[in-house]
């Protein structure tokens, strides 16, 4: 307020000056450059004076807006970021559409003004990897952990993958576990984790980290089981029994593997088919039987009535009658039905045999089932149609 009436009181001095001197003022003012001269009244030479002055300050007043707020150095800036933001837009665009070299060179060029060059140097390293120029991705990697101290754990992720990536599996396993140590937290490093122990298939190092896996919430619910089933999956198909030990032993030392399982999962086809697999290396054919009856009966697999049916037990009649059991409810069924001829050929039971074998050839026409047809023909003395079932099974390939 007061500098408006400072402001308005100048404004009537400086009026009432010029009216003054408009009416009074009878002198002139002469300016003179080189050959060349300017005269004019003393009331107009103040007129302009005036005018002058106020455009005058009138551009100190915005110089010093410039200056003093930032004003151009904003503009500028704004202006400037908006450039290598349009750039960075480019080259992740470029990444999108998977051109490796120019998205990794304009991400790379466009880093060093951008507003966000932690994400431009990350996505060039990764075009540059997709690129097979490992040299390159480090390179960049390496320059984002410079720049960008913060970043530093995403830039490790990213070398992580980079030494996967191009077999480096030791060099990979030290650098995650050492990032783990210092952030057992991070869901993203339990994943890298976890994948290079599946790589390498060190399943017992797996299993010991299953628990923070899944209690960190590495991967949604159903994602996690699917982890925890490979891991003891693993575990089985991998299994060897100790030479040293008994067939109890043995047994004893599967059973509490078996026993790591949690509950839920114990039930699982893809998980009791390699179990059952190890069970069957170390002879234990009385616990495989009921093994397999009880799943089958809850969840129907084709892996496991496989299993079923090539089970080398001392009572193959108790075998058969379980598989017919099965039968009413899976009659169109080419696994239970395969299972079915091969234990009727076990008992020699070769009509039985024959019969199965050929329903289910009409359902599933695989070379297995023609195999197993042209043994029994041959069995039954009938070479012409078994060497028939040969050619066949070669030509079903």
């Amino acid at each position: 307020m007061r500098k408006l009436l400072l402001v308005l009181v100048l404004a009537l001095l400086v009026g009432a000056t010029l009216v003054w001197l408009m009416q009074n003022g009878t002198g002139y003012v002469l300016i003179g450059f080189a050959n060349t001269s300017v005269e004019m009244s003393l009331w107009v030479a103040g007129l302009l004076l005036i005018l002058i002055t106020f455009v005058l300050l009138w551009l100190l007043l915005i110089t010093r807006w410039v200056i003093s707020a930032g004003g151009f150095s904003r503009w500028w800036n704004s202006r400037r970021n908006a450039k290598q933001l349009g750039k960075t837009a480019q080259g992740l665009l470029l990444y999108a559409d998977q051109d490796w070299p120019k998205a990794s060179e304009m991400l790379a060029s466009s880093a060093q003004l951008s507003s966000m060059s932690q994400v431009n140097l990350l996505f060039a390293a990764q075009a540059a990897a997709n690129n097979r120029d490992i040299d390159r991705a480090n390179e960049l990697l390496q320059r984002l952990k410079n720049s960008h101290p913060k970043a530093e754990t995403a830039a490790i992720k990213a070398e992580i993958e980079l030494l996967v990536r191009n077999q480096q599996l030791p060099q990979a396993l030290r650098l995650v576990q050492t990032l783990h140590r210092d952030r057992p937290t991070d869901t993203g490093v339990l994943r890298q984790l976890m994948d290079i122990y599946s790589v390498q298939r060190d399943w017992n190092s797996a299993q010991k980290l299953l628990r923070d896996f899944k209690h960190y919430g590495a991967l949604p619910k159903q994602g996690a089981a699917a982890v925890e089933i490979e891991v003891y999956s693993g575990l089985f198909t991998d299994f060897v029994a100790s030479s040293d030990l008994n067939k109890t032993e043995q047994y004893n030392q599967l059973a509490e593997l078996w026993e790591l399982v949690p509950k839920a999962l114990r039930k699982t086809p893809e998980l009791v088919a390699p179990f059952a697999d190890a069970l069957a290396q170390i002879e234990a054919t009385d616990k495989l039987l009921p093994l397999l009856s009880k799943t089958l009966n809850n969840h129907w697999h084709p892996d496991l009535i496989e299993r079923f049916g090539t089970l080398p037990i001392a009572t193959p009649e108790k075998q058969l009658a379980m598989a017919e059991k099965w039968l009413p409810s899976h009659s169109e069924d080419a696994d239970l039905l395969l299972a079915l001829g091969r234990i009727c050929r076990r008992l020699e039971f070769m009509g039985k045999a024959r019969d199965y074998l050929s329903t289910a050839i009409t359902i599933d026409p695989r070379p297995q089932i023609y195999l197993e047809l042209a043994q029994v023909l041959d069995i039954l003395g009938e070479p012409e149609a078994s060497a028939d079932m040969y050619r066949q099974g070669l030509e079903a390939r």
